[in-house]
């Protein structure tokens, strides 16, 4: 087992799978680099920091290093390069930077990163790796916004490599459902316009329909790619579900960022995995073919008392083969004014087994609210979050994946540590017949006849 400096969560509590299926991954939680606590600077243990990671090889010595907004962590020892590209600017208790992603927009063979902000940003930039540690990380425009979400990546072309999806958070003139094509020579990105319905906070990428196809979701329906994507051929809107609240059938909320199509009770049919991003709740809508062809998708709750599911990813946790869910609650969103803001934080994962959603902790902090109380909590020891961008991969490269995870307390990795055992472990406490107060089971019962 791999030996890591860390700095282990006090009281951490390794669950063992409940069902007997099989043993549970243990996840270390190890922190890389968090926000200053200093009141008096504005600085505090709740950020501002940057809410999003990527993962990649930034210097090309084959390691998986991290960028989180403007400063990049050079792996194995997690070293802070700050300031190595622009965007991502500290705003209020805010970082202006809503999604981020590795990508090699430029096809030289280095990854570089495309990057989005809502503030000062108002939309999308790709930034060049330059190949040479401590030279600035030149900015191009991709996307103006005037509401930008965030942007993710996918095959959307069907050539084989990723595109990139833009999502704005509501409908504004003179904005609309946007794609970036990418292509094999400059300027690398090509914006399409598709339509204006669903142009709401949050979206996704996957094949609603079977035709082999990436579609779009949204959250009011879904758009059915052509068969030529970048053509002049028009997406066809599908006003087919409503990601809606846990108590309100007919009213529309927040989807998470990304929305995730995945065939979740292997029926051949692809359903949607969906969080409330500022609402309580997390879903999964089923997706139902009736006899005459006709589509539908039947809302089924994972979670109904979680809030803030702002982003999630698919990746196999407990190496079943099988992909799991990790999501968990958004720290403070909206500056701390959205429901269930005072819960408390958590990082799940979920092994899906079909439908059942099995929930496992990776981490759980209660962040109390005392009403009356003006002076500022102290600042909690790993208080981990799901911001608005994480990772699963295998990130030291040993055959198992880990979670990288970046939020307003910080940036954290979960290091997979294989499987709990099942055997006795080494006796932690020293032997009871060393304490002066110690009387052998027996002879205390004897003392009480």
């Amino acid at each position: 087992m791999r030996q890591h400096t860390l700095s282990i969560l006090t009281g951490i509590v390794l669950l063992f799978a409940m069902d007997g299926r099989g043993k549970e991954p243990v996840f270390i939680p190890m922190r890389i680099d968090g926000p200053e606590h200093n009141p008096a600077q504005h600085t505090y243990w709740f950020g501002p920091f940057c809410e999003c990671v990527s993962v990649l090889d930034v210097d090309g010595d084959g390691d998986l290093d991290l960028t989180c907004g403007r400063n990049w962590y050079e792996a194995p020892d997690w070293i802070r390069h700050s300031d190595f590209r622009d965007g991502a600017q500290t705003n209020g208790p805010e970082t202006d930077d809503n999604s981020e992603f590795a990508m090699d927009v430029n096809r030289d063979g280095r990854p570089d990163i495309v990057s989005s902000g809502w503030m000062v940003m108002k939309g999308a930039f790709w930034y060049e790796n330059p190949g040479k540690t401590g030279e600035k990380w030149k900015a191009t425009r991709i996307h103006s916004a005037l509401n930008m979400e965030g942007v993710i990546h996918g095959d959307l072309d069907g050539d084989g490599d990723d595109d990139i999806l833009v999502n704005h958070w509501a409908p504004v003139a003179g904005q609309a459902m946007t794609w970036l094509e990418h292509i094999d020579r400059a300027p690398w990105l090509v914006e399409h316009v598709i339509g204006t319905e669903g142009e709401f906070h949050g979206n996704g990428i996957g094949d609603i329909n079977g035709d082999g196809r990436n579609d779009i979701v949204t959250p009011v329906g879904w758009y059915e790619a052509p068969a030529n994507p970048a053509g002049a051929t028009s997406w066809v809107f599908h006003p087919d579900y409503v990601v809606h609240r846990v108590d309100q059938p007919n009213q529309r909320i927040a989807a998470s960022h990304p929305m995730l199509v995945h065939d979740v009770n292997k029926d051949g049919l692809n359903d949607i995995i969906v969080g409330a991003s500022h609402e309580y709740g997390l879903a999964w809508l089923e997706q139902k073919r009736g006899a005459d062809g006709k589509r539908s998708f039947v809302t089924h709750w994972i979670e109904t008392d979680f809030g803030q599911f702002h982003t999630m990813v698919l990746g196999d946790l407990n190496g079943d083969g099988q992909p799991d869910l990790v999501t968990g609650k958004r720290l403070f969103a909206h500056h701390g004014r959205d429901t269930s803001c005072y819960d408390p934080l958590f990082v799940f994962w979920y092994d899906i087994q079909g439908g059942r959603f099995e929930r496992h902790v990776l981490s759980f902090n209660h962040i109390p609210w005392y009403p009356g109380v003006k002076s500022p909590s102290p600042p909690p020891n790993y208080a981990i979050g799901m911001g608005m961008k994480a990772v699963v991969c295998d990130l030291d490269k040993d055959g198992d994946n880990e979670v990288v995870t970046a939020g307003k307390g910080g940036l954290y990795v979960f290091w997979n540590e294989g499987f709990a055992p099942r055997t006795p472990g080494p006796i932690r406490l020293p032997l009871e017949t060393t304490y002066p107060s110690w009387v052998p089971w027996g002879q205390a019962a004897k003392k009480k006849k």
